[in-house]
C-alpha cells in the first residue's frame, strides 16, 4: 500500500511509518505537495539497489526459481516467450 504524508507529519509519525515500510508499504513524503522522498523497507531497498544481471541465464534462473517456489511452475509457452525475448535483446 502507498501512503502519502507531509514532511511534518512524517517527522511526528516516524516510528509508525517505519513499521509500515518494514511490512512492505511505501511511504511518500511530500513538501508543499511535491514528492521529496520515499521510505521503503529494507527488502524493497535491496531489490532496487542490487546490481543488474549481466547474463540472461541468471534472469531466467531467478524467474524459474520464483515460479517454482510459488507453486505455479513454468509452461512451455512461458519458456518459449522468455527465450524469444532474450534472443531479441541479444541482437
Amino acid at each position: 500500500m502507498v501512503h502519502e504524508v507531509g514532511s511534518f507529519e512524517a517527522k511526528t509519525r516516524l516510528s509508525e511509518l517505519l513499521r509500515l515500510a518494514a511490512s512492505g508499504d511505501q511511504i511518500i513524503v511530500l513538501r508543499r505537495g511535491e514528492r521529496i522522498a520515499v521510505i521503503v523497507g529494507n527488502d524493497r531497498y535491496e531489490q532496487l539497489t542490487k546490481p543488474a544481471k549481466k547474463d540472461w541465464r541468471e534472469s531466467l534462473q531467478q524467474y524459474c526459481d520464483e515460479r517454482m517456489k510459488s507453486g505455479r511452475g513454468i509452461s512451455t509457452e512461458d519458456f518459449d516467450a522468455i527465450m524469444a525475448e532474450s534472443r531479441a535483446q541479444q541482437r
